[in-house]
């Protein structure tokens, strides 16, 4: 069995802990509140408030994902959260109509493909959801919900990163950082049958 690697970009794309205890953190606060500390050291008020973003992030995970990244760039220009899901293949399905929404979107579809060093070809589109129509607790309530979905294939796999943001603007800066988010992923045969 094919087993998979994710060595993201730490300057862009922080790995939350899917569950508590887990990866050396009791809770999601503890979590929190040692990333909170090493962003941001010098300025106690900011830092509460990152700490506090990044509570929201652990406790509302998709549930059906299988990671969960912060996209938290060095710099502080947007925040936003990426889950990533992995499923088995479907050969009769292109990349395209994988990475189509299943709702019609209330503003143009775009759809882009990429040239990838590890996915061959990677595919992503950009859409919107009118806010009635989606129920996650996290978002919080807006006219429309912006919805990036980014998908590729390999080694038997489909790996769709997927964020949703009533920020467009937040969309709009994490489009081309999740394209390059797919060449942090690396294949190697697992004799044990394991994932990772």
């Amino acid at each position: 069995m094919t087993a998979y690697e994710i060595e993201p970009d730490l300057e862009f794309w922080l790995p939350v802990p899917r569950e508590f205890p887990g990866d050396g953190f009791q809770t999601p606060e503890e979590w929190a509140e040692d990333l909170s500390q090493c962003a941001i050291p010098d300025d106690a008020g900011l830092r509460e408030t990152y700490r506090q973003l990044a509570v929201d992030v652990a406790v509302n995970q998709f549930e059906e994902s299988s990671h969960t990244f912060w996209y938290s760039p060095e710099d502080g220009h947007a925040l936003g959260t990426a889950h990533l899901a992995i499923f088995e293949d479907d050969p009769e399905s292109s990349l395209e109509e994988i990475a189509r929404p299943e709702y019609e979107s209330v503003t143009p579809l775009h759809l882009e493909s990429f040239k990838s060093g590890v996915f061959g070809k990677v595919v992503q589109t950009a859409s919107t959801i009118a806010s009635e129509e989606i129920a996650f607790d996290q978002i919080q309530a807006s006219a429309a919900i912006g919805h990036i979905r980014t998908v590729g294939r390999s080694h038997g796999m489909i790996f769709v990163l997927e964020a949703y943001d009533a920020d467009l603007t937040t969309l709009g800066f994490m489009m081309e950082p999740m394209v390059e988010f797919f060449e942090s992923v690396s294949f190697a045969e697992d004799d044990e049958g394991e994932e990772s």
